[in-house]
């Protein structure tokens, strides 16, 4: 095992597992598969409660502006706004393929702007991290001081962004993406990797779902903010300090670094997955949760390591290539 902090790699891994099982979830009540409704609500709530300011945390958390404005924008550009195009166009070739959308070929072309569906997060990561390179040319307590303006005038709701709504999630996440980059600037990393933490995590994370279990989430503004924030800092604890075996911690780790291709591609087969199995009859919700799921993950691993063996990666918005042409998940477990 490197000597990376893999322990964040755990959490990326469960917190993607908990993006393709929300779509899952989603897609079962789309399709009418959910009668109840209070049942769908109450998932839904727990899983959207933190799953994704948690992954904004995490890419504030980890934010680095290398080489200046520029270089960061000529990389985030391939690494987000690259995959959002490609995907976009993806995704909406293939609705329109299997009837779900009628749309012309510039239509096609337009699909990516603005991004649907899960694409939104990658324009919204895009904008986050262009404006986390624009204040690194400030001191620290300057930048510190415009971070925390950003991230109050955000939560307040006083940034308007209207009539370009599909800039609301960049705005809703920012405060989030913000927090990472001031913890990263006042703490190390190691901070939050110490065991003892594990069971404060999950008292944390526990009182999070209770607020919004018992309503009082829907109250105010500070009892959402302090549900989120408990949530998203429990989890993280809780799941960085797992107590995993040296293999079982090694392949969550490894899952955790393919997060891109699992959140591009995943969609894909969570569909692909529903409408074959009601076409074979099967339509008992158990068995499209858990099977939807696992395809969820485990297709979009396939696409990894065709990818790499095809030397593809970058081309297909899944990141750099490995440098040899080896199985990912063999070659981190080994190492």
């Amino acid at each position: 095992m490197s000597g990376r902090l893999t322990g964040f790699d755990v959490v990326k891994a469960l917190a993607i597992f908990l993006v393709v099982a929300g779509h899952v979830w989603r897609g079962l009540h789309t399709a009418g598969m959910i009668p109840d409704t209070a049942l769908f609500t109450r998932v839904d709530d727990a899983i959207y409660l933190f799953h994704m300011p948690l992954f904004f945390f995490l890419a504030g958390l980890f934010f680095q502006a290398r080489g200046g404005f520029v270089a960061v924008l000529r990389s985030r550009v391939l690494l987000l706004i690259w995959p959002m195009i490609l995907w976009s166009w993806i995704d909406a070739g293939l609705r329109a393929a299997a009837g779900i959308d009628e749309m012309s070929a510039l239509d096609l072309l337009a699909a990516p702007f603005p991004p649907s569906g899960v694409y939104w997060f990658l324009l919204a990561l895009f904008l986050h991290n262009m404006l986390g390179a624009a204040l690194t040319s400030l001191p620290l307590m300057p930048r510190l001081a415009a971070m925390a303006a950003l991230a109050l005038t955000a939560t307040f709701g006083l940034i308007d962004v209207r009539p370009f709504d599909f800039l609301f999630p960049t705005i809703i996440y920012l405060p989030e993406f913000l927090a990472g980059v001031a913890f990263a600037l006042l703490a190390r990393h190691e901070v939050l990797l110490q065991p003892r933490l594990m069971v404060p995590g999950l008292v944390l994370f526990a009182l999070g779902q209770t607020i919004l279990g018992i309503g009082l989430k829907a109250q105010n503004l500070f009892w959402s903010e302090l549900a989120v924030a408990a949530a998203v800092l429990g989890f993280l604890l809780a799941a960085v300090n797992l107590p995993l075996p040296a293999r079982g911690g090694a392949i969550m780790a490894a899952i955790g670094r393919q997060t891109m291709p699992i959140f591009l591609a995943h969609i894909l087969f969570t569909a692909a997955t529903r409408i074959a199995m009601l076409r074979l009859g099967v339509d008992a919700l158990v068995p499209h949760i858990v099977l939807g799921s696992a395809m969820g993950m485990i297709g979009p691993l396939l696409f990894v390591e065709i990818a790499n063996r095809l030397q593809v990666s970058a081309l297909v918005g899944f990141g750099p290539p490995p440098g040899r042409r080896v199985r990912w998940l063999r070659r981190e477990v080994e190492t």
